[in-house]
């Protein structure tokens, strides 16, 4: 499945489909399944087709503003709710904190 991935990215959702690199350890499985699963339950809540329009609109509107590729993808609400859910007591991943 790693030729399903591009590049750096080491995992990938749609709808209820996870991807992961086999290359990660347990610990970095763990952490990239509690970002994963906020992208499940996001496009869960608001249909494949809404949650990518609304992702790819805001990584472009990210970059009109000047922003690099990293930045652009990092400040992506959906984004954001993700990489809160793998802070330390973030618990489930119930996207308390982006995406």
């Amino acid at each position: 499945m790693r030729l399903f991935l591009p590049g750096n990215v080491v995992a990938i959702t749609l709808g209820r489909r996870i991807w992961i690199a086999p290359e990660l350890t347990d610990a970095q499985r763990e952490l990239v399944l509690r970002h994963e699963m906020v992208h499940v339950r996001q496009m869960a809540r608001l249909g494949v087709i809404v949650f990518l329009a609304r992702y790819l609109g805001e990584y472009v509107g990210n970059r009109f503003r000047g922003m690099g590729h990293d930045g652009a993808y990092r400040a992506i609400s959906f984004e954001r709710e993700a990489f809160a859910a793998e802070k330390p007591g973030a618990g489930s991943g119930t996207g308390s904190g982006a995406g």
